[in-house]
């Protein structure tokens, strides 16, 4: 039975994943993804983004971890995990609303062990911000005067994408039986693109178009702790603690403006708010609590925090005074009743649930930009007898910002999609 849901699951995610990349629409995502370099994503493991929470006050044994380095001392056999994720969005504001979706893949991760059980490591590349909008505006202008007067009707497109990504290699020690260290170093690629185009409706005039430009490296350190205590309220349970802390990046950048018009471009380095500049990413610190009554069951509540005040753009300085500090919390549960051993249909999964609330990293006329989301996640296990692979599926719904003073307010839709492999190097085969 497993092994049939286990292949028709994959089947069913492969024809979905193909019918979204080929949706001739357009996509995009949240459209406050235009401020900065794009809206932040936080590092997590993949069960605990069903969960609300980032995974850095536990870990999971089979399923590769990236929020606390301090995990990767406790790798035992080779684990890998990548993965996919849909999202949509619905937006209002004063005057109108739009839809759009976004396709995007998500972080992928190598976790293998050094020292089997005591010393491991990490290569893994994963989003640190995300740019993807598009908005349009039409008008109409006068050109000439008196009778040569011309009435222009224009649009104007601008949409962008691209943002920061993080290559990373680093490595978790595991002290003693209960408390584990860990360490990895980044570089952080920048690429980001802002492209405005103006169309007429008259064919007379011809369309115009210019687009910025940014890319740039730097380069980061994180830190992990992890604490665990065993029997803590009775002889099954345990308890977590997990800390990790990402210094503030110095990116080096460089942003250019390409103009076009009858086929030809130029680019310009040499204007204002061009050429060679700095971007600086601000601290971010995980910290959390979780609890397991037994080995079924767990309860975590988890919290985040991102110093973006302390936020700097050369290029763009207008908009420092938009960025706040954030803080998020997360509540969430899990249970997996497959470790029974049970043959029942319903015991073959992983159940997850959970919810959080982000104040957001932007305050735009006096409101934050926060986000209310609950989340919802289901793991299918590999059907091998000797495998301990699984797929994480988990389903979002969240709200962003808000309607007053003509801001924006979005609803987001979710799907994300995620293999984990558990097992496949460094496997020991049982005597026959």
């Amino acid at each position: 039975m497993r092994k049939l849901v286990f292949i028709a699951f994959l089947c069913f995610c492969s024809t979905a994943a193909l019918a979204q990349t080929e949706d001739e629409q357009a996509k995009s995502g949240s459209v406050y993804s235009k401020l900065g370099i794009g809206f932040p994503v936080g590092l997590a493991n993949t069960g605990a983004q069903s969960m609300g929470v980032t995974g850095v006050s536990y870990n999971e044994s089979n399923v590769a971890g990236l929020a606390n380095p301090a995990h990767w001392g406790n790798t035992v056999y080779g684990l890998g995990s990548g993965g996919v994720s849909i999202r949509s969005y619905s937006a209002t504001d004063g005057s109108g609303s739009a839809r759009n979706a976004d396709f995007g893949i998500n972080q992928f991760q190598l976790q293998l062990p050094i020292v089997r059980g005591k010393f491991g490591m990490s290569g893994s590349f994963s989003p640190v911000t995300e740019s993807s909008f598009r908005t349009y505006q039409e008008d109409v202008t006068y050109v000439g005067e008196g009778a040569a007067q011309d009435t222009v009707l224009y649009g104007i497109e601008n949409k962008g994408g691209g943002g920061a990504n993080r290559a990373e290699l680093g490595f978790g020690w595991k002290i003693s039986p209960n408390f584990s260290v860990g360490y990895a170093a980044s570089a952080i690629f920048l690429s980001a693109d802002n492209t405005f185009t103006g169309v007429f409706a008259n064919s007379e005039y011809n369309p115009v178009s210019y687009a910025f430009e940014t890319s740039g490296v730097g380069f980061g350190n994180r830190f992990g702790a992890q604490l665990r205590l065993p029997k803590t309220f009775g002889s099954q349970d345990a308890l977590g603690l997990g800390l990790s802390v990402s210094l503030p990046v110095s990116i080096d950048a460089e942003r250019k403006k390409t103009s076009g018009q009858n086929g030809s471009s130029i680019s310009l380095t040499d204007s204002p708010n061009l050429g060679d500049g700095n971007i600086t990413l601000p601290m971010t610190v995980n910290a959390g609590l979780s609890y397991h009554p037994s080995r079924l069951t767990m309860v975590a509540t988890e919290g985040t925090y991102e110093g973006w005040s302390n936020f700097e753009n050369d290029f763009k300085p207008s908009e420092s005074n938009l960025f706040v500090d954030r803080y998020k919390i997360g509540l969430g549960f899990q249970y997996f009743p497959y470790i029974t051993g049970s043959d029942k249909f319903l015991s073959q999964f992983k159940y997850r649930l959970g919810a959080s609330y982000d104040t957001g990293h932007l305050e735009i006329q006096g409101q934050q930009i926060n986000t209310l989301k609950f989340s919802l996640g289901l793991g299918i296990l590999s059907p091998g007898p000797n495998s301990n692979s699984s797929i994480d599926l988990s389903f979002d719904y969240g709200i962003r910002g808000t309607n007053s003073l003509n801001l924006v307010k979005e609803q987001i839709w979710g799907v994300r999609l995620t293999l984990n492999l558990a097992e496949f190097m460094f496997f020991r085969p049982k005597l026959q």
